[in-house]
């Protein structure tokens, strides 16, 4: 990226969060995960590039925040970069849910969801977020 010029400090990398797929047979826990993901940027992130957000990539935003949540909590000083998400689809979606066969918008709904939302994804994105037993785990395919 040098050789063409990016500002490094300046950029931002957006990317999918390293996660088994839908037909994974084994079930990996949500700490498991996050090490996996923080195993791939030391080997591959510049530490030149001070930010990264994830795409949620299909997730819920329970899964993608438990993830994020659990990826900042195993940082150590190896680890300089914010991470966070590229929230969209992740809060979107259960906005569009609260509408689906229903007349109209649901605008007072639709602000409190998404200031709840807003919440957990902030705390997700500090390593301050509270997850259940098993958010964010994945369920091995049957």
């Amino acid at each position: 990226m040098l050789d063409h010029g990016v500002y490094m400090e300046g950029a931002i990398l957006k990317s999918n969060m390293v996660n088994p797929g839908k037909n994974c047979k084994t079930k990996y826990t949500v700490d498991e995960i996050a090490v996996a993901n923080l195993q791939v940027f030391r080997r591959c992130f510049p530490t030149a590039m001070v930010t990264a957000n994830f795409l949620s990539g299909g997730q819920s935003l329970t899964d993608a925040a438990a993830r994020l949540d659990a990826i900042n909590k195993h940082k150590t000083s190896k680890d300089p970069w914010n991470l966070s998400f590229s929230w969209s689809a992740a809060i979107q979606m259960p906005l569009f849910q609260l509408c689906k066969g229903k007349d109209g918008l649901q605008l007072e709904e639709m602000g409190a969801l998404y200031l709840k939302e807003l919440e957990i994804a902030s705390a997700a994105a500090l390593g301050t977020h509270k997850i259940n037993k098993g958010e964010g785990d994945h369920k091995k395919a049957e």
